[in-house]
């Protein structure tokens, strides 16, 4: 790449494309970053706010912002900003491990690598594809670089739009003779230094579960499944965008692994959890010694909250990295140990932005709009959904619950569920066994069935508080509900 290219961008407030914008920024390079987003203002006040996280340097001359979506045809930007394009950088991704999730996964994983190969084609530009390790799927063993589809079964949708969106770029590249280089990344984590990333998800999961009830178990024996011998391989994410930048400079061609050289074991990283979070009597077991004695409060806690994570607990392959060291040589970055210390930043960071709520709040919509949505699900749609089964197994499940809405700070709503059966809606009123403590953008993402109630909790997204086991148990009973009655947002005009 010449000194004054200019990059064509997707997914740059995501944790790897903000971390790998700086680079390419310091670098010299311009962005054109394509943002999805209600309006450019919006746009542009979310990039930057995302790019002063993870300590990027840019300026109106070398950044620009430009309203689009990988799933429009042309990204659903204006021809006037492609002129001078010299590649385009593709990070924009859907991760989601949710069964219900899949259309969404092939919509923007698939559908949109797809947009994107046609843009590039009619500007003739090479590609930088974002992939990842996990194309793998369940595969064992050794997984080599230029191995693709083998025939493997996948985990989740995830994992299969991913490969399937790889491919589609393999062939496009042959078709069209258009070079392009496309990067495997494993487990992302904090930067190697200070801990910083702007998503806090993957391993995060783990981290804030037991953040979230080491107190509770402190003296409690803990059980949690998985497979001791199994390796996590985890790479800080500034090293990664080191890794992805320094190849990118080198016009180098093909598929490469950007993962770490020495994953850790899960029986290391259960070492590290005593110590981080003092709860001496955690261990992980195999899933029959886990489901051969009655599990306690807690673990099944701890089942419901991590279902859709356990696949990645009981092996993973290893990958390979002989095109990336051949293409790094002597400049490969050094990446740390995975030991106390660096998991000690990586979870102060993380406390300290409680889990990414204090860093990033939200720029592109305002209270009165999520007050609309509130009142409305409650007065109206919910309404309409009582006194009736909500679901048909139901009929055991007897609960009470509170929900808040960060945004709608004077009013709280309780719900009463007697047998199955929603039998009360009560404003500002009723004892409940537990509450939900979520924000407005989080609220409604839950009620249109986009973000699972459980994997919002394990996020950090939703606080529950009060009989946190009861709170799980209404969250995954409430995520079926959520997909079979969505509720449409549509309707708002303000």
């Amino acid at each position: 790449m010449n000194q004054t290219d200019s990059i064509l961008m997707t997914g740059i407030t995501g944790s790897l494309g903000s971390v790998l914008a700086g680079r390419i920024l310091r670098s010299g390079h311009r962005i054109r970053a394509v943002v999805r987003e209600q309006s450019r203002v919006k746009a542009l006040a979310r990039t930057k706010q995302i790019l002063d996280i993870v300590g990027a340097l840019y300026s109106d001359q070398n950044l620009e912002v430009i309203l689009g979506d990988v799933c429009q045809e042309n990204l659903g930007i204006s021809s006037k900003y492609l002129s001078g394009m010299s590649s385009i950088i593709h990070c924009a991704a859907l991760l989601d491990f949710t069964d219900y999730s899949a259309k969404r996964n092939h919509q923007v994983n698939v559908i949109g690598t797809a947009n994107v190969l046609r843009l590039a084609e009619s500007l003739h530009v090479p590609v930088c594809h974002i992939s990842t390790a996990y194309i793998a799927g369940k595969r064992q063993g050794i997984v080599r670089e230029d191995e693709l589809d083998l025939g493997q079964e996948y985990h989740n949708s995830y994992e299969t739009s991913k490969c399937q969106a790889e491919q589609h770029v393999q062939n496009w590249s042959k078709t069209t003779g258009l070079p392009v280089m496309v990067f495997r990344p494993s487990i992302l984590v904090g930067d190697s230094q200070t801990g910083r990333i702007v998503n806090f998800d993957g391993l995060y999961n783990l981290l804030r579960f037991f953040d979230n009830v080491a107190d509770l178990i402190r003296n409690e024996e803990f059980r949690a499944a998985a497979n001791p011998q199994a390796t996590k391989n985890l790479i800080p994410v500034d090293i990664a965008a080191d890794m992805i930048w320094k190849i990118t400079q080198s016009r180098r061609p093909g598929v490469y692994h950007i993962t770490n050289s020495e994953p850790i074991s899960l029986a290391h990283l259960r070492k590290i959890f005593i110590k981080l979070f003092n709860i001496p009597r955690a261990r992980f077991v195999e899933e029959e010694d886990f489901t051969r004695k009655k599990k306690s409060r807690y673990e099944l806690m701890y089942q419901k909250a991590s279902s859709f994570y356990l696949p990645y607990l009981r092996h993973e392959p290893i990958f390979d990295r002989t095109f990336t060291e051949k293409a790094l040589g002597k400049n490969e970055s050094v990446v740390p140990a995975m030991d106390l210390k660096y998991f000690q930043r990586l979870v102060a960071y993380a406390r300290e932005v409680n889990w990414g709520k204090k860093q990033t709040k939200s720029v592109a919509v305002s209270n009165g709009r999520y007050e609309y949505i509130v009142e409305d699900y409650f007065n109206r749609f919910l309404v309409s959904k009582m006194h009736r089964q909500l679901l048909p197994d139901l009929k055991k499940l007897s609960a009470s619950c509170r929900i808040c809405v960060s945004e709608v700070p004077l009013k709280s709503w309780s719900l009463r569920i007697d047998h199955g059966r929603l039998e009360k809606i009560s404003l500002n009123g009723t004892v409940c066994q537990c509450t939900f403590l979520v924000d407005g953008d989080t609220f409604e993402r839950i009620i249109t069935g986009k973000l699972a109630p459980q994997q919002a909790f394990f996020r950090k997204k939703v606080d529950i508080k009060g009989n946190i086991e009861k709170g799980l148990t209404l969250a995954t009973v409430l995520a079926a509900f959520f997909r079979k009655y969505p509720y449409q947002t549509g309707e708002y005009d303000g």
